[in-house]
């Protein structure tokens, strides 16, 4: 068992590497990628793992490629505000041993990519990263090539949705407990405004919420070393811009999307967002997970395979 030191040190090593991702070739599974892999709980029998950084806007971003010895399709995977790949693992752990190769990667200021922690000037930045990386991808990578986004994941994928020209007709699309309006939405607003008043407070504290009913994952997200305990007043900023900017968009009348979203997630306003959702896709179905929180990927059982068998259920349509 690996103390919290050791763990710490591992990550920086692993952040500061400029080793480029190969999707051609596994990385070499050195002690670093070894500790990695076993801290955050990824299952490896059978799986060629790919690691390393690509570079988008000056900013090195950690990318990670999962692949079963026989791939059905390839899911794209982004996870949310405040997370990194390593809380996908109940997640990729799923997708992989269902046949799929999984692609991820850490958003700017996460995990082991670069960038201002947890923070962003525009959420187009954020955008305008997947928006390459996923090009670059579909032409690499076997058919059917989806996308599952949660939370501020989701809200990228949307954004990317509506605002991208390109055809997404053979695509699937999935939004899990999708962030456009937080659960307190006007408090935050009004809060946002009145922090402005004093330009010397750069960030508030973070609480810890209990997001899930799974009390290891709650302990473990605790102890995390990549975790922060302050959220940057410029990203609070940039959600509300962008709330301002997917009322603009046109409807999206070709995507098929499903929305899972818990009915017990205190931590966006899911009534009012899936609202948006509906109005703003043609093609969208909604999945609603009783006693669900906002952590649906790393719930206790059985929420969480309940959320995973609605996955699985459109995903295979």
């Amino acid at each position: 068992m690996m103390n919290n030191l050791e763990i710490e040190h591992v990550l920086k090593r692993l952040a500061l590497s400029e080793h480029e991702i190969d999707f051609e070739t596994p990385v070499q599974r050195n002690d670093d990628i070894e500790l990695y892999l076993h801290y955050y709980g990824f299952q490896m029998n059978n799986i060629a793992f790919h690691f390393g950084k690509l570079t988008f806007h000056n900013t090195r971003i950690s990318v990670y490629m999962f692949k079963p010895k026989v791939s059905k399709g390839t899911i794209f995977l982004l996870h949310g505000y405040l997370s990194h790949v390593g809380h996908l693992k109940y997640m990729i752990n799923f997708l992989t041993e269902t046949g799929y190769t999984v692609i991820s990667y850490d958003l700017q200021g996460h995990g082991l990519s670069e960038g201002k922690t947890a923070s962003i000037y525009h959420f187009s930045s954020y955008v305008k990263t997947m928006e390459q990386l996923i090009d670059d991808l579909k032409q690499r990578f076997p058919q059917p090539f989806h996308v599952i986004g949660h939370s501020t994941g989701a809200a990228i994928v949307m954004d990317y949705l509506l605002s991208c020209k390109k055809p997404h007709d053979h695509d699937k699309f999935v939004l899990v407990a999708p962030l456009i309006r937080s659960k307190h939405w006007h408090v935050s607003k009004y809060g946002y405004y009145l922090v402005r008043l004093f330009p010397f407070i750069s960030e508030v504290r973070r609480f810890l919420r209990e997001n899930s009913s799974n009390e290891k994952y709650l302990t473990f997200t605790s102890e995390d070393p990549l975790q922060t305990d302050a959220i940057p007043i410029e990203w609070i900023g940039a959600v509300i811009d962008w709330n301002k900017q997917i009322e603009r968009y046109p409807v999206n009348q070709k995507s098929n999307v499903l929305v899972i979203q818990g009915n017990q997630d205190t931590t966006v306003d899911w009534k009012h967002n899936i609202s948006i959702i509906q109005k703003k896709f043609i093609h969208v179905r909604t999945a609603l997970i009783d006693d669900g929180r906002h952590e649906l990927f790393n719930e206790a059982q059985p929420i969480r395979g309940i959320t995973f068998s609605k996955l699985k259920e459109f995903l295979d349509l």
